[in-house]
C-alpha cells in the first residue's frame, strides 16, 4: 500500500469516526480500508451468534460472545501454544513466540481521572505507542531460515456500537501491513485459529 493511499484513508477516518469517543463506525469499515487489506479484518456481531449452537465451532462462538475482550484474548494465546507445540513437533528449532503488547491503553482502567493521564504520559515517554495492536507472534523456521512477525488486535464479540475501535488502532493496522508485516483486527476465534495462524502453519509444513 502506498503513502499517499494510507494517507487518504486516514482522511477519510475523519468522516467515519464517532466525535463522542473517537471510535470508527465499524459499519463503514470497507469505506476506509483499502479492498486488499479488507480479507485482514474479520467481526463477529451479535446478529452471527448462535441461538442455539449444533457445532463445536457454534458452541464457542457462543460462549466467547459472553465474555471479556480479555477473555478473547486468553484464548487466542491458547491456540497459538497449541500451534507452538505442534511446530516443535515438526522441527525442535522451529519457534513461535505469543507476545501480549503493554501499549498503555488498559492499564488505567480503575484510576481517577488525574492518575490515569499521568499514568499515559509516563508510558508514552517509556515508549509505548497508543493503538499499537494487542498481540504480536514472532517465529522462526529453522529449515527455511525465515523469520517474521505477525500482529493482531483483538476485539470483543457484539453489536457495532459495542466494539471499540479506535483510530490509532486503524492506523497501526495500515501502516504495519504497508510495511511488509501481516497485520490482522478481530474478534472472531474461528478466524483466528483458521486463518491467522493458518497463514503461520502453512510456512511450515
Amino acid at each position: 500500500m502506498n503513502k499517499n493511499l494510507m494517507q487518504n484513508t486516514k482522511e477519510n477516518m475523519k468522516g467515519y469516526s464517532n466525535y463522542k469517543n473517537d471510535y470508527i463506525d465499524i459499519k463503514n469499515i470497507d469505506k476506509l480500508v483499502p479492498k486488499e487489506l479488507l480479507h485482514k479484518i474479520n467481526f463477529l456481531f451479535n446478529k452471527d451468534i448462535p441461538k442455539e449452537p449444533k457445532t463445536p465451532n457454534d458452541l464457542l462462538i457462543y460462549r466467547l460472545s459472553q465474555l471479556k475482550e480479555s477473555d478473547m484474548q486468553q484464548f487466542f494465546y491458547k491456540q497459538v501454544v497449541l500451534l507452538q507445540y505442534e511446530l516443535k513437533q515438526l522441527n525442535k528449532f522451529n519457534e513461535l513466540e505469543f507476545v501480549q503488547n503493554d501499549n498503555g491503553d488498559t492499564a488505567g482502567g480503575q484510576l481517577s481521572q488525574g492518575q490515569r493521564i499521568a499514568l499515559y504520559k509516563r508510558k508514552k515517554a517509556e515508549g509505548s505507542r497508543k493503538g499499537f495492536p494487542d498481540i504480536s507472534m514472532y517465529f522462526y523456521s529453522a529449515k527455511l531460515n525465515l523469520r517474521d512477525t505477525v500482529f493482531c488486535e483483538v476485539k470483543r464479540i457484539g453489536a457495532p456500537s459495542e466494539i471499540h475501535l479506535t483510530e490509532e488502532q486503524l492506523d497501526w493496522f495500515l501502516k504495519l501491513n504497508s510495511m511488509g508485516f501481516n497485520a490482522y483486527i478481530t474478534n472472531n476465534p474461528i478466524f483466528f485459529k483458521d486463518v491467522v495462524l493458518g497463514e503461520i502453519k502453512k510456512i511450515f509444513v
